[in-house]
């Protein structure tokens, strides 16, 4: 009898991780998941999962490396910034690798970055005619060792180089729609937009904002992250080079300003804001809008071509009503 598939999950009170905790745990109902929650007020939204809560938080580091020793499978969807928090995983994860030299699989590491890392010129002006290819490996190593949390990322990525653990990592772009984990969350870039506007009663946008992003829905980032977590424990994957295991998650680009337009005439039809008309400002002007100040553009080769990901989701047009609807709900329970 083989010990149960092991799974450590951080991020699990999370948008982002809390989906991918419940896509998980119903894809693999014979795995043994476990997360971790700052609040024990939280512990009970994740029984219907049935995972192992674990009450601790990211910056008690030896508990993260003691648990990234104990699991087989660890999902990183909780910081992408912190290197000392990556360092404690990665530590764990080599010390499981050491003690078990006979293990059927290496530990796996699923990483979450973000398109974030391309974003520079925060002005709201169309600045990139390049689209970064995940396929195409020099796409991944031209990035700046300088860009938004890339230390993070290098680390992970030269992680490989080891042979002691399977590094993977996705880089999420704007993310939509309603969350599927087990404590109610809202996304952070489109909803950023619509609570600013509903503070200031007005609907504001960086400069022209000619910008471009792509979007992707959370069922089809949830997709992604399971199709990859089974590619990874397959052992069909023959990659060499450590960056040819970074994937974007890209979907639809969009321009910034076509958002901010439809936001400022969904938002004025309900009364939340006093203008249908977005108002141009700065980023110094207005810091909560850096999220949407920048051009981050990339494309998803890897995924289709490695485990057969398809983008199936509704669209952000499709869905936007529904974030207004979902953000002044927040808005108002929070007053």
């Amino acid at each position: 009898m083989t010990d149960k598939l092991s799974v450590f999950l951080l991020g699990g009170t999370g948008y982002l991780g809390g989906s991918i905790l419940a896509e998980l745990t119903k894809r693999h109902p014979e795995a043994r998941f476990a997360t971790l929650v700052r609040n024990p007020a939280d512990n009970a939204a994740f029984q219907p999962l049935d995972v192992e809560v674990i009450n601790g938080n990211h910056s008690d580091l030896a508990l993260i490396e003691k648990l990234a020793s104990e699991h087989d499978v660890v999902v990183n969807s909780a910081d992408a910034e912190t290197l000392a928090l990556s360092k404690a995983i990665l530590a764990g994860m080599e010390k499981r690798a050491r003690d078990r030299p006979d293990a059927l699989r290496k530990p796996i590491l699923i990483h979450t970055s973000g398109t974030g890392i391309l974003a520079k010129d925060l002005d709201g002006v169309f600045h990139s005619d390049k689209i970064y290819d995940d396929s195409i490996v020099d796409d991944s190593k031209s990035i700046p060792e300088n860009a938004f949390h890339r230390d993070v990322d290098l680390e992970i990525l030269s992680s490989g180089k080891t042979g002691l653990i399977d590094a993977y990592m996705v880089a999420p772009c704007t993310i939509y729609g309603k969350s599927r984990g087990p404590l109610p969350r809202l996304s952070i870039q489109i909803n950023a937009m619509i609570k600013l506007a509903l503070q200031r009663k007005e609907l504001l946008q960086v400069g022209p904002s000619t910008n471009v992003w792509n979007s992707l829905h959370i069922d089809d980032l949830c997709n992604f992250y399971a199709l990859l977590f089974d590619y990874a424990l397959s052992g069909k994957d023959k990659s060499t080079d450590p960056f040819e295991r970074f994937y974007w998650a890209s979907g639809e680009e969009y321009v910034w300003g076509d958002v901010a337009k439809e936001l400022a005439k969904l938002l004025y039809a309900v009364g939340a804001i006093e203008s249908p008309t977005p108002k141009a400002v700065t980023v110094a002007e207005e810091p909560g809008l850096v999220v949407a100040a920048s051009n981050s553009r990339s494309v998803s080769n890897r995924g289709p071509a490695a485990f057969g990901w398809k983008i199936q989701g509704a669209s952000l047009w499709e869905t936007l009503p529904k974030e207004v609807e979902w953000t002044i709900s927040d808005f108002k329970a929070k007053a």
